[in-house]
């Protein structure tokens, strides 16, 4: 790189900016991008601008105006009043020359930006600047604008100016509000600026009120539009500080809403009040609304909204119809309330949005903000009125009405495409049309509040109209439509009605007959709806039967398997106290179908999880366990065969029903496969066979027999130990066989009565306990230790003390066995959680712990992690110093040993607390950080001694911090007690640790 101290000659320059524009290697015109910044730095640079603006090369005076913002925005301040004013005198003689000599907007922009960035630098220097730009491009001579009379006219002025001057004005009035607006007007220089800006809004409006009548050159009209778009953000950052400048604007909209009705115009001014309408309302009056009401009735309006709805995909049809949709949102209770005509007429144009040609989002780009529009007015009156109130409030039954109407056609509209042309739509297409149609349930849900049960009865009928029709995707949308209702009315029986008459019809004959064209998507939407309205089923037990066979008998079809299942599973879940005496023959179709080679793996998870959760409903536990029996054989086959298939080459064929198989390629292991399927099955088992949590205990039921009840259980308890451990054995180098084993053991910890999967504690215990060594993912054991204790702790067993020991050397045997601490940090995490929830429940189990030396080392790695970078283990680390130190003052015994520790390992904690606070740590963690330096400073009167000594440490990282900031750090933390307002002060010392430079996120 070319030192910028060099000579650098015109020719040299050009030479380069001309290389940039030429066909090359990436390197070479990156190496030339990098001289020219050089170029930029270097005192010459001001002396070459200036030729490069002299020159007729368009590339040329493009850079030249770069460099001189560039140089502005460096050296300003090394620039005198005399260079900078012959400066602005330049800019604005090359301004009007290339006004004068016009090649194009590029050169110009370029010079109206240069401008804007003196004003920004001396804008005490440029006084009055619309009106002294404007006599300098009408006199063609340069005025001192410090000598500028006051008693001009600049609307004279204006006046004598030909349209392309006007024009120039018009950008670099524009470029300076646009530029004002950046800076932070909360500084001695913001606040200059901001006062330099609202004393020219007279000149400006006089400026816009011009340019805004201008009908010969649509450009100046457009260009007067922007800047008083520009004009808006300025008052609208500015709030309420100038009346004078919000008149002024406010003047002006009549005129941006008349320019509507020109084609030219149109896009400009319909972006100005869109954006107006959506961010800055309180701009209009209600006299501009009005002349836009009036507007919208006119013929013109008539004639842009024809074109929107046949289809017209022009922008500015789409920008009409957002125009239109911006003033609803604003006038939303107008529209609804008021008897006014004219809101009648735009209610019916606002709902006329939903039914513009085309499918939505691949071809119709209004409908998702009118559906947008239309739930906002939903909640709206739905915040005003409730349905009993309907029938006596003036207004509401109209609007009610109109709401009814939307949702007639919005639900017209999100009727799928046939199958083969919706194929053909890209991807980006089909999922906002799918999106879309969750935006009509959102309004329908919304609707319901207003119309109650009726919407349902709507639906359900036009179901059975679509149905008698053999309509199928209009079948489809009413199902759909039907189910989006289901969180609303669920419980509500006067609703049976209206779903008897769909669930009692020839609905679930069509469905299960293989004769019928129904298209796959309808018949997949309707069990959705089955699946939606389990409620209903669990009070109108007749209509259960036929909707179970029609499930069970769908579980072969490989396209309607996975919503058969998961129906399956939902509807035996919520009716399980209905059938729970068919467990047995639930039992015999499954054996059945798994005989026959009828299910994939995905749904032998969700059958064999929802016949666990009937069973689960036997009240009678000899029964119960051994349809539990049943369940668990089917696993253990499955077991048996995925360990036989073990033996088989890679490569060979899945042994399984479909194409849906989780983990299906053919890189798999046929016995993985069957083996991750097995263990899925038993996470299903034991999650079915939970209580559910709304299940109610039986205080008078009679208890089974003792010694049967025990037998039966052990034995499930061997069986469910056994699976899991033939499998680990020889699947056990698969970490997602590990994470399934733990889901396993999971399933029992949350029951509070016993349970085939809730095993004894010692099984639990010494299963998780034999995982040394050199094993995959062992974080993912120790989490499962974490719920493990915590679920005894909940029991109250009386042996959990030796338990938590047991579990706490394993922790630490495993800590030992990694390399660094950060090697594994999922195991650091989630071993630091661990001894975090037992201080939190034992204290002793850690303090008192033997030998001693294990509980010295996991001190000492808490503190190696909190050093280290890793984020999680971190904050875990940072969260277990928080609780420990707080064990002082606790428990006798606890709190003693605490405090014997602590007088060994509080000066540590402290200089790894130092080192972090000193620059290590990174922002987010210093809340984290924080507590355990609050608690220590609270709980420790050696805390102050430690923290000075940590800050002194020669580890200490940053060079940046006196000691006499460090003192006062640690004398305003020990000041604070531990109080909020310590996390600030170790964020402020941080930052001086880092670096003024961090500051910016402070």
């Amino acid at each position: 790189m070319e030192d910028n101290t060099l000579p650098w000659s015109l020719d040299k320059v050009e030479s380069l900016i001309s290389s940039l524009y030429e066909p090359g290697q990436p390197n070479a015109i990156t190496e030339a991008q990098a001289l020219l910044a050089n170029f930029q730095s270097s005192p010459q640079a001001w002396i070459l601008a200036h030729e490069l603006l002299r020159r007729p090369d368009e590339k040329g005076k493009f850079f030249g105006a770069l460099t001189i913002i560039v140089k502005l925005n460096r050296e300003s301040s090394s620039l005198s009043e005399e260079n900078a004013q012959e400066l602005l005198e330049h800019l604005i003689g090359w301004y009007r020359d290339s006004f004068e000599n016009y090649t194009g907007p590029l050169v110009p922009r370029k010079l109206s930006s240069a401008l804007a960035t003196f004003f920004l630098h001396f804008h005490q220097l440029w006084p009055s600047f619309v009106r002294h730009l404007s006599i300098c491009l009408a006199s063609w001579q340069y005025f001192d604008p410090l000598s500028l009379q006051s008693s001009f006219d600049v609307g004279r002025v204006l006046d004598t100016l030909d349209l392309n001057k006007l024009k120039a004005v018009l950008w670099v009035v524009t470029s300076i509000v646009e530029d004002v607006i950046r800076i932070d007007w909360n500084t001695a220089n913001g606040v200059h600026l901001y006062n330099s800006v609202v004393r020219e809004a007279t000149d400006a409006a006089t400026l816009l009120f011009k340019g805004l009548a201008e009908t010969q050159m649509a450009a100046v009209s457009n260009d007067s539009i922007k800047c008083l778009q520009s004009w808006i953000s300025f008052a609208q950052k500015a709030s309420s500080r100038d009346s004078h400048v919000l008149a002024l604007l406010r003047n002006l909209m009549p005129s941006v809403i008349e320019s509507l009705i020109s084609e030219s115009r149109f896009g400009a001014s319909a972006e100005l009040l869109i954006d107006t309408l959506s961010n800055y309302p309180s701009l209009l009056s209600e006299h501009h609304f009005n002349l836009l009401v009036n507007l919208f009735v006119s013929s013109w309006a008539d004639e842009r909204y024809s074109r929107l709805l046949e289809g017209d995909i022009e922008f500015e049809s789409a920008q009409f119809g957002q125009l239109l949709l911006a003033f609803g949102e604003e006038k939303c209770q107008w529209l609804m309330q008021s008897e006014d005509p004219r809101s009648k007429v735009l209610l019916s144009m606002l709902c006329g949005l939903l039914g513009s040609d085309g499918y939505p989002v691949a071809e119709n780009r209004v409908f998702v903000p009118a559906i947008e529009f239309w739930s906002t007015f939903t909640e709206v009156m739905s915040d005003l009125v409730t349905l009993d109130d309907i029938s006596t409030t003036p207004w509401a039954e109209s609007a009610l009405l109109q709401v009814l109407e939307v949702v007639s056609v919005a639900c017209r509209k999100i009727t799928y495409p046939p199958a083969e042309e919706f194929s053909q739509w890209d991807s980006s297409d089909r999922v906002g049309f799918s999106d879309a149609r969750k935006d009509v349930i959102d309004l329908l849900q919304s609707a319901y509040s207003l119309s109650g049960f009726q919407l349902v009865a709507t639906f359900s009928n036009l179901v059975l109209t679509a149905l008698n029709d053999c309509a199928w995707l209009q079948l489809e949308t009413a199902a759909f439509c039907l189910a989006g209702l289901a969180d609303c009315s669920k419980d509500d029986v006067r609703l049976d009605e209206a779903l008897g008459s769909v669930f009692e019809s020839s609905l679930f004959s069509h469905l299960s007959s293989p004769n019928t064209d129904i298209t796959l998507r309808t018949r997949q939407t309707c069990l959705y709806l089955i699946e939606q309205y389990t409620e209903y089923f669990e009070r109108n037990v007749s209509s259960l039967a036929p909707a179970l066979r029609l499930l069970f008998s769908l579980l072969g079809n490989p396209s309607m398997a996975a919503p058969a299942s998961r129906s399956i599973l939902r509807l035996c879940s919520s009716c399980r106290h209905h059938l729970h005496a068919e467990t047995n023959g639930f039992l015999d179709e499954y054996q059945t179908l798994a005989e026959q080679q009828r299910l994939d793996c995905i749904s032998s998870e969700r059958v064999l999880a929802a016949i666990a959760s009937i069973a689960q409903a036997i009240p009678d536990a000899p029964r119960r366990y051994n349809a539990c029996t049943r369940l668990i054989e089917f696993i253990q086959n499955d077991s048996a065969r995925a360990r036989e298939l073990a033996q088989l080459p890679l490569g060979t064929k899945l042994p399984c029903f479909g194409q849906r198989c989780i983990e299906n390629s053919a890189d798999d292991s046929p016995g993985l496969h069957i083996a991750l399927k097995t263990l899925r099955c038993l996470v299903g088992i034991g999650r079915g066979l939970q209580t559910p949590v709304e299940s109610t205990i039986d205080l008078d039921a009679s208890n089974p027999s003792e010694a049967e009840y025990d037998d039966q259980l052990e034995r499930l308890h061997r069986q469910v130990v056994r699976i899991i451990m033939d499998i680990e054995d020889t699947f056990g180098r698969n970490s997602e066989v590990n994470e399934l084993v733990c889901a396993v053991l999971r399933c029992g910890f949350s029951e509070s009565e016993p349970g085939p999967f809730v095993l004894g504690f010692q099984d639990v215990t010494s299963y998780l306990t034999r995982h040394v060594g050199n094993i995959p993912r062992p974080g993912i054991f120790v989490s499962t230790a974490c719920s493990f204790v915590s679920s005894l702790y909940a029991q109250g067993n009386p042996n959990k003390g030796t338990v938590y020991t047991t579990l706490l050397l394993w922790v630490i045997r495993l800590l030992q066995q990694s390399s660094d601490p950060e090697h594994d940090p999922e195991l650091s995490q989630n071993s630091i959680d661990f001894a975090c929830r037992l201080l939190s429940k034992s204290p002793t189990s850690l303090l008192t712990l033997q030998p001693t030396t294990a509980a010295e080392y996991f001190f000492l790695f808490t503190i190696q992690v909190l050093d280290g970078s890793e984020p999680l283990p971190k904050a875990a680390a940072a969260e277990f110093w928080a609780t420990f130190i707080t064990l002082k003052g606790g428990h006798s015994e606890a709190s003693d040993a605490a405090e014997q520790a602590m007088g060994t390992l509080g000066p540590l904690l402290a200089r790894s607390l130092a080192r972090n606070i000193g620059g290590r740590a990174s922002r987010s963690e210093l809340d984290r950080l924080s507590e355990p330096i609050k608690k220590l400073v609270n709980c420790y009167p050696l805390a102050k001694e430690w923290l000075q000594s940590g800050l002194g440490h020669t580890s200490f990282p940053s060079s940046k911090v006196t000691e006499e900031q460090k003192a006062l750090f640690v004398k305003k933390v020990v000041s604070l007690r531990g109080s909020r307002a310590t996390n600030q002060v170790v964020r402020d010392f941080w930052l001086s640790a880092r670096g003024s430079s961090f500051a910016y996120a402070s």
